[in-house]
């Protein structure tokens, strides 16, 4: 099975899948989405078409590590992801 990370963006979305042993990037490209349920719609097509089984999220927090809007808005990402591909990301 392979990881997914993605790095979310208001614009852009950031995608690296490793490779089937799990030790290198197998393809890396960007998502052009602004819309929240087009992409996570977009992002479980290709975790079922690369069987994808781990979800790797970024969590952006300021400096003094607190976590402010763009947080807010990955856990919220990451809440869309888990309930259309069933896999629990990893922030």
């Amino acid at each position: 099975m392979r990881v997914m990370a993605i790095d979310y963006g208001d614009q852009r979305i950031g995608i690296a899948v490793s490779d089937a042993m799990r030790m290198l990037c197998g393809d890396a490209f960007t998502l052009q989405e602004w819309n929240m349920e087009r992409a996570v719609s977009r992002i479980a097509q290709e975790v079922s078409a690369r069987g994808v089984d781990t979800l790797v999220l970024g969590l952006p927090k300021n400096m003094d590590g607190s976590e402010g809007p763009r947080a807010e808005k990955s856990r919220e990402f990451a809440a869309l992801l888990k309930e259309v591909t069933g896999i629990e990301p990893v922030l």
